[in-house]
């Protein structure tokens, strides 16, 4: 059986797949930097090693293919894309951005690559993993088999959970599992956004109006590799983003020095401008914010319409925002343990 290797800087994978029965002379290490050479051919000479990424020049199909391809933008989806053509099984760890959104070509061929050959999708976070990384979003073990016409196994290592999907379609939008409670409390802002959302005021700054220049980029992955306590939060090592991630503004951003240059939230008084700020301290706000939220920057589209816009006759709090929207018992106790106290600490 032929073994394709992406990226073995020490040479430990290639051990760990001779311990595990594979001939040295049917594994194929792609290795583009030669200062890790040495370290792979300690493990045996009889291993090819190569430093060109077409692998058709080799003239081999591969029974799997497993790695660590490199990150950068986003080479890793070409190595998974090339790996899905070569091998019957491929197993890589990268970055997960792809599995919550489909906004680019190469993310389309890779979710079409992999349609009825993923098995397995393993999240979890690199920094605790790989101290000084600092990797923006969880990592993600793909799974793939020749053929595989069951649900995919999700498997969320911040807690243990697992969960099964029918398709990449049903992956959840944001770092959240599928749970029922989960599930219903976003169909619940589905609707409550079917007409309007905090979008809706985000405009390009024209000098009239009431606005807040809030920051463009807002909110920190979880880079810690021990657990940590920051105020009154704990940050474990294993989640996956840090307490101030859904948020709009910090607490000691200057939200009221209009930047131009940035897209505003305009509304048609002071007062309205008030209570706008007041609502965007909520959790039920930064709930919507979460739905669909997988990077820093905090002015996207698609993040900010699943943010309800209440009426702004009226300053708001936890419990008014909570009540207005009529949330039952179990959806309030999800959103208050999902989203982390900022504001109030």
């Amino acid at each position: 059986m032929n073994l394709l290797i992406y990226g073995d800087p020490c040479g430990i994978t290639s051990g760990v797949a001779i311990k595990n029965g594979y001939n040295p002379e049917n594994i194929v290490v792609w290795e583009n930097d030669v200062r890790h050479h040495y370290a792979i051919k300690q493990i045996s000479d009889k291993i090819t090693i190569t430093t060109d990424s077409n692998f058709e020049k080799l003239n081999m199909r591969f029974h799997s293919n497993i790695g660590n391809p490199p990150y950068l933008k986003n080479l890793h989806l070409e190595f998974l894309l090339k790996g899905l053509e070569l091998s019957d099984n491929v197993s890589l760890v990268h970055p997960s951005g792809w599995l919550f959104r489909s906004t680019r070509k190469i993310e389309l061929q890779v979710r079409a690559a992999l349609k009825n050959r993923v098995r397995k999708l393993e999240l979890f976070n690199g920094n605790a993993k790989f101290p000084d990384a600092r990797f923006g979003c969880p990592l993600v073990i793909t799974t793939a088999v020749k053929n595989h016409t069951g649900p995919i196994e999700l498997v969320y290592s911040t807690t243990g959970n697992r969960y099964y999907i029918d398709s990449l379609e049903d992956m959840p939008t944001g770092f959240w599992e599928p749970t029922p409670i989960h599930l219903e409390t976003i169909a619940k802002y589905k609707e409550l956004t079917k007409t309007s959302s905090v979008n809706d005021l985000l405009k390009k700054y024209t000098g009239t109006g009431s606005s807040i220049s809030t920051p463009r980029v807002c909110g920190h992955a979880n880079f810690v590799s021990t657990p940590r306590v920051c105020g009154n939060q704990t940050k474990k090592a294993e989640d996956f983003v840090s307490y101030d991630f859904y948020t709009f503004f910090y607490r000691n951003s200057d939200i009221m020095e209009i930047n131009p240059k940035n897209k505003v939230f305009t509304t048609s008084s002071e007062q309205e401008r008030d209570n706008l700020i007041s609502y965007l301290k909520t959790k039920v706000a930064r709930f919507g914010l979460s739905i669909n939220k997988i990077s820093q920057d905090a002015h996207i589209n698609r993040y900010l319409e699943s943010v309800p816009l209440p009426p702004l006759d009226r300053a708001w709090t936890e419990e008014s925002i909570m009540d207005y929207y009529n949330f039952s018992g179990d959806q309030r106790n999800l959103i208050n343990t999902f989203i982390h106290d900022y504001y109030n600490v």
